[in-house]
């Protein structure tokens, strides 16, 4: 007599659920980069300490053009290091299990900094391409690479660290927000911005350096590392809603199709 499951084995899972791990976060980041570039590119200029260009209707325009210029490098950028990110974390957890492998929230967030800090040195040479895209005029691939030196290696990760952790770490903001606030989606969301805001302030000091040397700059007192700080922050809150936004929408549809 066979068995209700050899005789009604479960269907094959489609293309897109298979795929859907690889492909959503760096759709949903590249779409995110769209409404926070300007931001970007305000923020490089007052690290320069230049003033950040006049929000009008022109700059903001340009900024959107370069947020979809700058849409295929970021997307690929930050979807790797999505995916990077979970294999890091299980390489982690195999290898260190006293370390991280506790399910409690003090050795999450330890895994979710280790990850973050490997992901970020990993990725410095493409951080260091996105970053000169912010410039005024917007570098070439060529020109960063050119300029890239392990100074900016070091400043990239320390940034990164941050970055990725704040993406990351949104689940885990919005668990004692829910709790305060409600288990609603306005909650979710704010727990996103706050995360990409938290995120952004923490590796903004890196991210100021890393500006400056690509610039023949020094930095000459720990005042200048906080230059475009808020503009910064504000960016990485709207590009971490978006992205939140947009893997959402994505992985609906991967729901629809098992």
């Amino acid at each position: 007599m066979t068995s209700p499951t050899s005789s009604n084995p479960p269907p094959p899972r489609g293309v897109w659920p298979s795929i859907a791990p690889y492909v959503v976060p760096p759709v949903a980041a590249s779409a995110a980069i769209v409404p926070a570039f300007y931001d970007m590119v305000a923020k490089s200029a007052m690290q320069k300490g230049m003033p950040a260009p006049s929000m009008t209707f022109k700059t903001v325009l340009q900024g959107v053009k370069g947020g979809f210029g700058a849409s295929p490098t970021v997307g690929s950028m930050v979807g790797s290091q999505m995916v990077l990110q979970s294999r890091v974390e299980q390489a982690l957890v195999k290898t260190f299990p006293n370390l991280f492998a506790e399910d409690s929230n003090k050795a999450k967030t330890s895994l979710t900094l280790a990850s973050s800090a490997a992901v970020g040195g990993l990725s410095s040479p493409f951080l260091a391409v996105y970053n000169g895209k912010t410039m005024i005029p917007p570098w070439s691939v060529r020109e960063s690479l050119s300029k890239f030196s392990l100074k900016q290696a070091g400043a990239i990760t320390l940034q990164e660290t941050g970055f990725v952790a704040g993406l990351a770490a949104a689940d885990l903001v919005s668990v004692p927000m829910k709790q305060m606030l409600g288990d609603n989606k306005a909650v979710e969301y704010s727990a996103a911005a706050v995360a990409g805001t938290f995120g952004s302030l923490v590796g903004h000091a890196g991210n100021t350096a890393l500006t400056r040397w690509q610039n023949g700059m020094t930095v000459d007192s720990p005042r200048q590392l906080s230059w475009g700080a808020l503009r910064k922050a504000r960016g990485n809150a709207v590009f971490a809603v978006v992205y939140k936004l947009g893997k959402e929408v994505l992985n609906s549809t991967v729901e629809g199709e098992k």
